[in-house]
């Protein structure tokens, strides 16, 4: 597979080398080559001094930080995601990680006749998982597949969608090869017949922009695990407007309560925003370090975040093919993420040689995955190249 010259680094000059200031918020980029975004974003000094300020809190205030201080926090976070994605505050609502976002979801939309759902086979599993759960109810489930097990196009998804199709749900970016889809035209696809759009943007959010409402997308679920920078425990859930009264989760709990504070048992209506798939009580901890770790990417923006790992993933890509190896991801660098897919027998070995020389990879069956962020550097891209190369020469491959 050969790359497009024009999309080479040596046709254009290196963006945003101040971002590279940055790399003193991370300390792990002081001691590692780290290029596993794509699995989980770097820990930075933002956030860990945001988790200590809440056990400040906590020590401080007691349960009284709850009114004073963490409801405000919450909502916070709310509005910075919003502005990430060009949607409103009222139509975000938190969940503990991306499976629980998508179980609300998927409790909450009464399909009725319209009971088929489209997929894509790129997709990460636990998409699909919560409508094949749910076949037992009479759901039906068509997958989509991809040509090259690399790219989807879009006009793949014309015959699968038709009268009784009610929703269709796909990644902006597969996992498995860094490729980004056409969601502005599947979602026309879409509405054109009547269904829904669903959007699962964990590979996508904070790296490559989004404006949900110029996509037309109706549902977005993401988290802060990757490319935002905030660890574990907090996902969010993207409701336009007009569809946030039709969802009735029958998962629920008192945080979707519209009177949350009144605690009245036997009488129950939600929320009026999209916070009712809210079922429980948040992990704060992690709402303070996520947000400090919105702030490093909205104070940057995403555009150019995008512009910086394309300059990256492209350079790394290069290095890659001239060493002859085989590129599972998209050879079009427009249709290309960051994450950078090579194909390798026996990955792990080579993800456990590269992690006993301080570089951090990640594989999955058959691929190497490489994911620069805004922080990372060509120095870095070239390191991690000629540590595989003589990885793979011991080996004798």
């Amino acid at each position: 597979m050969q790359e497009d010259p024009a999309s080479t680094p040596a046709s254009v000059a290196e963006p945003h080398t101040d971002l590279l200031a940055y790399r003193d918020e991370f300390p792990i980029l002081q001691r590692k080559v780290y290029l596993n975004s794509c699995s989980l974003g770097a820990l930075s000094r933002r956030s860990m001094q945001a988790m200590a300020r809440f056990q400040e809190l906590w020590n401080e205030y007691g349960a009284q930080a709850w009114y004073e201080i963490w409801m405000g926090e919450i909502a916070a976070l709310r509005g910075k995601f919003a502005r990430l994605i060009g949607a409103q505050p009222h139509e975000i609502a938190l969940a503990p990680h991306v499976s629980g976002a998508l179980g609300e979801l998927s409790t909450s939309l009464e399909l009725g006749e319209r009971n088929h759902v489209v997929l894509a086979d790129m997709d990460f599993p636990t998409l699909a998982y919560q409508w094949l759960a749910k076949r037992r109810l009479g759901v039906e489930v068509e997958f989509v597949e991809s040509p090259d097990r690399i790219t989807l196009p879009a006009d793949l998804f014309r015959d699968h969608i038709h009268a009784r199709t009610g929703l269709v749900a796909t990644s902006r970016v597969f996992y498995l090869s860094g490729y980004m889809q056409d969601i502005k035209a599947l979602g026309a696809m879409a509405h054109e017949r009547g269904a829904l759009f669903l959007v699962d943007d964990y590979q996508g959010t904070g790296q490559i922009p989004l404006d949900v409402k110029a996509a037309g997308v109706d549902f977005l679920v993401s988290g802060t695990l990757k490319w935002l920078m905030g660890g574990p425990g907090v996902a969010f859930t993207y409701v336009a407007e007009h569809l946030i009264p039709r969802l009735q989760p029958s998962i629920t709990g008192w945080w979707a309560a519209r009177e949350q504070f009144e605690f009245n048992t036997r009488e129950f209506a939600f929320r009026d925003d999209a916070a009712r798939l809210e079922s429980g009580t948040p992990a704060v901890g992690a709402i303070y370090a996520a947000s400090a770790a919105l702030d490093i990417i909205l104070e940057i923006g995403v555009e150019n975040i995008r512009e910086r790992t394309q300059f990256l993933a492209n350079d790394l890509t290069q290095r890659a093919l001239e060493h002859g190896w085989t590129l599972r991801s998209p050879a079009d660098a427009a249709q290309r993420s960051s994450i950078t897919m090579l194909a390798f027998e026996q990955p792990q070995e080579l993800v456990q040689g590269l992690s006993e020389r301080g570089i951090i990879v990640d594989s999955r069956p058959g691929l190497l995955r490489i994911s620069p962020h805004f922080y990372n550097t060509i120095e870095e891209n070239a390191i991690v190249i000629e540590a595989l190369a003589d990885l793979l020469r011991k080996r004798g491959n």
